[in-house]
């Protein structure tokens, strides 16, 4: 009955290598065991307390970033500068590699808002993100000037879809922490940076992808517990999912970002990481 007050507090520690807050998620045991480095952060809302490993260094965030980039576009509608239904064209030279939602939509010339942002939740698409960064922020960095706005100093996008999976050793480009990632991710999915409205759109968006399967949504118990996530993955083992998760019994949600790099081995292995840095979540927390 005593470890969970001493996991909370210790987790707001500054963070090393290890985080005593890890007892109940041995990450360096699952470093070891990728030979990679792991980032996590997690943050129950209703307690405030957090669970924390590599918390503030930076790895880059691949196709996570497209929750944030849907929220900006549910932002925008609120504020009327544009509307879910405003068709926006499509060509074929903007057709880049994971194009499943764009190839289906690219033979009509157009989408709507709301389907390329349904393509770039649920299916992840690459070119449906290239599609909204231009006409909605102009640009990648556009999307990082409006996550200042939001209070995220860190979280940052500075190329297009693919170019942004490189993750190069040492580079800053198109990375996040995960303290920064999972405090953003609250303030537009649970908090005051949307409506409730589009709140839940976009939950409906991440509940319906199947993506993340074998990741943090394969480490809770059983079907009492939801998990919609959003996953991305790059070079250097940049294996990622964040995630809301709702645990049974009406309690608050939880905010849960985990991140992967440097390792080589397979994604099947780096999936089972998630899994299990998410089951020692529930050893803690439950």
């Amino acid at each position: 009955m005593q470890r969970r007050p001493l996991l909370a507090g210790l987790a707001l520690a500054p963070l090393a290598t290890r985080s005593l807050a890890a007892t109940a998620t041995d990450f360096v045991a699952l470093e070891r065991r990728v030979q990679g480095r792991i980032g996590f952060f997690a943050i129950d809302t209703g307690s405030g307390r957090v669970m924390a490993h590599r918390a503030d260094e930076r790895f880059a965030t691949a196709s996570t970033f497209k929750i944030l980039l849907a929220a900006r576009v549910a932002q925008g509608v609120e504020a009327g500068r544009w509307g879910w239904n405003d068709a926006v064209p499509l060509r074929a030279s903007e057709r880049v590699p994971h194009s499943p939602a764009f190839d289906r939509l690219l033979p009509r010339g157009q989408a709507t808002l709301a389907e390329l942002v349904q393509g770039i939740v649920v299916e992840s698409d690459n070119p449906c993100a290239n599609v909204l960064l231009r006409h909605c922020c102009d640009s990648p960095s556009g999307l990082t000037a409006w996550l200042r706005q939001q209070g995220d100093a860190v979280t940052r996008l500075d190329r297009f879809e693919t170019e942004l999976n490189e993750n190069a050793p040492g580079d800053p480009r198109d990375t996040s922490t995960p303290r920064a990632f999972a405090r953003t991710l609250q303030h537009l999915l649970l908090g005051p940076g949307l409506k409730r409205a589009n709140q839940a759109r976009l939950w409906a968006d991440l509940q319906a992808s199947r993506t993340g399967l074998q990741r943090l949504r394969a480490g809770v118990p059983d079907a009492s517990w939801r998990v919609i996530d959003k996953t991305g993955s790059g070079g250097r083992g940049a294996v990622n999912d964040v995630a809301l998760v709702f645990p049974p019994g009406s309690r608050s949600p939880w905010v849960v970002v985990a991140f992967q790099s440097d390792s080589k081995a397979s994604t099947d292995e780096l999936s089972g990481v998630h899994a299990a840095a998410m089951r020692g979540l529930v050893r803690a927390w439950a």
